[in-house]
């Protein structure tokens, strides 16, 4: 059979008439149903650009894709690609060895892929060829290095490769120029044409074209693969440069891949002129349409918001489910849902970059809406919504891939196809509630209401008993809120949530000096063996650097006390900074709130210029806790003889404020009436509200 084929039909470069061609097309036309299904595009077209470099080392396809991201965008259409591409390839192999031309053979595949759009049926039918060939190359490469390769090269009697570079380099011309046309025909699918309305007859003249591109870049890849899988009967000595008539010759192969090429080359300039045309009329109107839509859009989001309604569908429909019945993910179950899963619940609308959050941060948010005690107290009766929103236009394929991984890994509902979300949502998320990359959580109540523009600060410190998450709730949780270490250490690590709870007396500490870490840790043991019950915590600085990398790794090497890991540093330091962010957003001031200054003035010590060590002692939920600067715990140090003695019985706290005392220049005045103790009598009496030494009389009942 060899390469005779091509010359079973007459076979014309020449166009055809207008009425052949309006036969073709209407031929065409019958067979062309689209049913809706998507193909990635531009990824097929990656992956065969791919196939052809490497099988060629051709110059022509210079873009190249890491093999990971091919693999992971592949697994996405899996199931589409393997039974088309197999049902392509398989029908046009059938096809080359029978007795129907290629016209008609042509008209089979049309036939066959009549449910596709025009770039994926045409993106297929490439697809079936670059198989082809890449398999054929595979083996032609390896004959030599691999015994496999080599057994099979010789049972299809496959000659030298170096005879058939012409072919090649013919062939990858060829795909390279129908590329080209593809990319215009998904260009040209991919405009609005059905919404607006075009000057002329520019759409039908344009649609002419590409259904004629169409048909002789399909014709052309059923030429090539018939092409390519009977390369093998061609033999050495038919290699003649100026052998036109023979049909089995090299270089009538070329001659006929070339002639295509310039058909279809001819078709796409003309093509490329009149999708230009078209963009530049349909940019123009929907720009225009684009903005009285995104202001009719956004004025009725507004409304919505301000005005309560039985539940919150509406609201959800608007913002994510105008494109899509099924526009979320349940992210635990990888299920496809629809708003109404979110019906008759709180909702928190977590928005972020597709990145979200480092994977420590991400693990507390979990831990503190979905893993939090309370949650299962609440019935389950609120419901994250993660909404990625890239920071350009159009999302890359490193943010798609983040997104996949993230999304599959999270307790909550996200978007599915965040990607799709309409300019008015993205809009109505920066200019009314303010997104600005740092992800914030805007809570709605059941009605659909806004109950709380950003809720994040709530989460991060007290987690699901910040339920319902409005404003109002913010305010109460305060209300009862006092300056202790449970404050400041909650849910940052279990050991040290249980210490609190145990009321026990905890030190946390932070320097950017090491030599200060072992002196002032060598200076605690010394006051825990005067039986000081303390638990010692190193927490860093604000901000993460080497330095305190370093420390945190000298310290547990050392056994100097605890401290917290470099990611739970930077979790401490956090829920500091919230801490502050929702006390200035409830207008509190550090001149009439303890708590706002007390922050604040933590975090001003602990900046990156500022190298001052500092020492925090409390006990539990207990208010009465103490700060000190590093001097000021030297000067407590040198008191030694003022407070050892007391120590085991009022405790360090109590201890350290004695020690910043003035002395007292006369006895407590505070009474406390005992029994008479003659050993009692012989020691120092501590009074228990203001820790100072208590005169000691003796009274006389008179009877």
């Amino acid at each position: 059979m060899a390469l005779s084929y091509l010359y079973g039909e007459s076979f014309h470069i020449e166009s055809s008439s207008s009425s052949e061609q309006d036969v073709l097309i209407k031929k065409i036309l019958i067979m062309h149903d689209p049913d809706g299904r998507e193909l990635d595009s531009e990824m097929l077209l990656r992956v065969i650009e791919t196939i052809m470099h490497r099988a060629t080392a051709s110059q022509v396809f210079v873009q190249q894709q890491d093999p990971l991201e091919l693999s992971t965008a592949v697994e996405e259409s899996q199931d589409l690609l393997e039974d088309s591409i197999y049902k392509i390839s398989s029908e046009i192999l059938c096809k080359c060895y029978g007795d129907e031309n290629v016209h008609e053979r042509t008209l089979s595949v049309f036939d066959l892929l009549g449910k596709y759009r025009w770039d994926a049926k045409l993106l297929l039918a490439l697809s079936a060829l670059a198989t082809v060939f890449g398999e054929f190359w595979i083996i032609m490469q390896s004959q030599n290095k691999n015994l496999l390769a080599a057994s099979i090269a010789l049972l299809k009697h496959f000659p030298d490769s170096n005879i058939f570079e012409p072919i090649f380099k013919a062939l990858t011309s060829l795909v390279k120029t129908m590329v080209e046309v593809i990319r215009r025909v998904s260009q040209f699918e991919g405009l609005p044409i059905t919404y607006v309305e075009l000057q002329d007859d520019t759409v039908t003249t344009t649609k002419s074209l590409m259904y004629v591109a169409a048909y002789w870049i399909i014709r052309s890849i059923i030429v090539s693969i018939s092409i390519v899988t009977n390369l093998r009967a061609i033999e050495d000595d038919q290699v003649h440069p100026l052998s036109f008539q023979d049909p089995y010759s090299i270089s009538s192969a070329v001659w006929e891949i070339v002639s295509l090429r310039s058909k279809i080359n001819g078709i796409g300039s003309q093509l490329r002129t009149q999708v230009d045309a078209c963009q530049q009329q349909t940019g123009q109107l929907v720009h225009y349409l684009a903005q009285n839509a995104e202001q009719k859009m956004h004025r009725k989001l507004m409304n919505t918001l301000q005005e309560p309604d039985i539940d919150n569908q509406e609201i959800l429909r608007m913002l994510f489910g105008l494109r899509n019945d099924l526009p979320l993910k349940q992210s635990s179950m990888q299920a496809k849902v629809g708003i109404t899963s979110l019906k008759n619940n709180v909702v928190v609308l977590l928005i972020s970059k597709p990145e979200l959050l480092p994977v420590h941060e991400l693990f507390l948010l979990g831990q503190q809406t979905y893993d939090h005690l309370l949650h299962d107290k609440q019935d389950r009766s609120y419901d994250i919504l993660w909404i990625p929103i890239s920071t350009s236009e159009n999302w890359s394929n490193n943010e798609v891939t983040i997104f996949n991984v993230i999304s599959n890994s999270l307790p909550w509902y996200s978007i599915r196809q965040p990607w799709l979300l309409s300019s008015a949502t993205i809009y109505y998320a920066k200019e009314e509630w303010k997104f600005d990359e740092r992800p914030i959580m805007v809570a709605l109540d059941p009605t659909g209401m806004i109950t709380n523009f950003d809720a994040a600060d709530m989460v991060w410190i007290w987690g699901a008993k910040a339920y319902p998450f409005s404003a109002s709730r913010e305010k109460e949780l305060w209300s009862t809120e006092k300056w202790n270490l449970r404050l400041l250490l909650d849910s940052i690590d279990p050991l040290f949530t249980m210490w609190v709870e145990k009321e026990r007396t905890i030190c946390i500490y932070g320097s950017s000096k090491l030599e200060w870490v072992r002196q002032f840790s060598a200076e605690i043991k010394d006051i825990q063996s005067l039986a000081a019950q303390l638990e010692v915590i190193y927490v860093g600085k604000t901000n993460q650097s080497v330095i305190v990398s370093n420390i945190v790794s000298s310290i547990e090497k050392e056994k100097l006390s605890h401290t917290l890991t470099v990611s739970k540093i930077s979790l401490f330091w956090k829920r500091l900074e919230s801490i502050r962010r929702s006390k200035l957003r409830l207008q509190q001031t550090s001149d009439t709130d303890n708590i706002l200054r007390e922050v604040e003035e933590l975090l001003d010590t602990c900046k990156d210029d500022n190298d001052e060590d500092w020492v925090i002692f409390g006990r539990g939920s207990s208010a009465d806790i103490v700060k000190l600067h590093g001097n000021e715990w030297t000067q407590f140090l040198s008191k030694y003889s003022t407070w050892k003695k007391y120590l085991p019985e009022i405790g360090l706290v109590d201890a350290i404020r004695l020690s910043q005392e003035p002395p007292p220049t006369e006895p407590c005045s505070h009474s406390n009436m005992i029994r008479y103790n003659k050993e009692l009598m012989e020691e120092t009496v501590i009074c228990k509200k203001c820790k100072r030494p208590m005169e000691k009389l003796i009274a006389y009942d008179v009877v």
